[in-house]
């Protein structure tokens, strides 16, 4: 669930700087059929482009474990050590994200998360049904131009389109038959254009990004390239001026929609009209938008190649414990230590010992294999490793284990053990497989 949201987020985020880069950059360059490709093709980069990131991985040096001050407990060969005072190898972060009230919250995220995306997705869905229906609702079919369908409706609004269905709106009752005919020649550009299925693309993309105020103005800039399409397209030869004037004196943007709310900003209008009577001709627009394709290319090149370097990841994996713990004795080999004989021995600790939480779960933390089970610790198949958990009661039988599955609980006065193997069977130290 965490990974998901972290996914989600960062894809909101990159998502918000291509909205502000169209908004600095490209908005009203005029160019406006890549516009509307560049808006479309944001909502996608969003969620691909951190997938595609460069990442940069350090893997920390272990931290140092607090000197063996007294020998405890000794074997024939002096493999086993203890200490004689706890050491809390855990920052205040990770106590954070270790703790179980940190997974509640993030179950909590999650729901509100999935709440959200659900309430958003049933308005949207309800919007489109809504619309589609309104054929069979009071709707009175006039006309049929070039296989789309014209109907009258009692709303409130001049008119709109919805595929190949053009809407013609209360507000349109004062019009005269010429403007009439503009304004269907407007909503037919619509319909050719298949502004519809940017409709679609950006409510479902508002599901998704329910929380995040830029897909909402990404949708009406869309909204607004959409408008100057059509208005380009409806103009024609000549009639430029006739056009504009009804356009202004309307004071729509012409995108109603029954799904989604009118923008209702007086610069959007203002807008429309500078670019119908601008005379830069295509190929000055179109040398404009390339003249700032360098901006996007190194704003995206920059996150995939150094936003990995910035923020590093650590490789290592969790520790297989959920909750608080504290490291009893760290991983150490062949250090020379005196005893109380005055002795001067060679000594090693090939594992980690751990002290639990009361609220501190055995689990695994990876997908991973449980090779054998025994009466007080599971041997576990981990990436290229394999790891002996020690000090518990086992609960799991051999087989496959997915994250956050439960392997064991805790014996009583007995410390978790965590001993780590590489595929030569040699002793590893956990403090560079797991994140301590």
């Amino acid at each position: 669930m965490l990974g998901f949201l972290q996914y989600t987020v960062e894809a909101g985020v990159v998502f918000a700087v291509l909205v502000l880069i169209y908004r600095h950059v490209y908005y009203g360059i005029s160019y406006n059929k890549w516009e509307r490709g560049y808006l479309l093709a944001s909502t996608v980069l969003s969620y691909l482009l951190p997938l595609l990131k460069v990442g940069h991985e350090i893997r920390p040096a272990p931290r140092a474990e607090d000197r063996v001050i007294e020998l405890l407990d000794k074997t024939d060969d002096w493999q086993m050590v203890v200490v004689s005072r706890l050491h809390d190898s855990e920052s205040i972060v990770s106590k954070i994200t270790h703790s179980t009230l940190f997974d509640t919250c993030i179950t909590v995220l999650f729901a509100v998360y999935v709440a959200g995306a659900a309430v958003k997705l049933v308005t949207f869905v309800r919007g489109l049904m809504k619309t589609s229906s309104l054929k069979g609702r009071g709707a009175v079919k006039v006309q049929s131009i070039e296989g789309v369908d014209v109907y009258k409706t009692d709303l409130e609004t001049v008119a709109f389109s919805f595929f190949r269905n053009i809407f013609i709106g209360k507000k349109s009752a004062g019009l005269n038959p010429d403007e009439l005919d503009i304004i269907i020649r407007h909503e037919m550009q619509h319909v050719k254009g298949l502004h519809s299925v940017d409709t679609v693309v950006f409510g479902l993309y508002s599901v998704l990004q329910w929380f995040n105020p830029m897909s909402r103005i990404a949708a009406r800039y869309s909204r607004v390239v959409c408008e100057n399409i059509a208005d380009t397209g409806a103009v024609g030869d000549g009639g430029l001026t006739e056009y504009s004037r009804l356009v202004l004196r309307l004071g729509l943007t012409n995108i109603a929609k029954v799904s989604a709310p009118r923008p209702k900003r007086r610069s959007a209008l203002v807008d429309r009209i500078a670019q119908l009577l601008s005379g830069d001709g295509e190929k000055i627009r179109r040398v404009r938008f390339f003249a700032a394709l360098p901006v996007l290319v190194l704003v995206v090149a920059a996150y995939v190649f150094m936003f990995g370097m910035l923020f590093p990841r650590d490789p290592r994996m969790d520790v297989p414990v959920k909750g608080g713990y504290e490291v009893t004795v760290g991983f150490f080999s062949d250090h020379k230590i005196c005893g109380a004989d005055g002795i001067v021995r060679v000594v090693s600790h090939r594992l980690l010992n751990l002290e639990l939480q009361p609220d501190a779960r055995i689990v695994a933390t990876e997908n991973s294999t449980a090779d054998s089970v025994g009466l007080k610790g599971v041997w576990l198949h981990v990436d290229s490793y394999e790891v002996n958990v020690g000090g518990i009661k086992p609960t799991i039988v051999p087989g496959e284990l997915s994250i956050g599955q439960e392997i064991g609980k805790p014996l009583d006065d007995v410390p978790v053990s965590i001993e780590v193997k590489d595929t030569q069977g040699r002793a590893v130290d956990p403090a560079t497989v797991f994140r301590f």
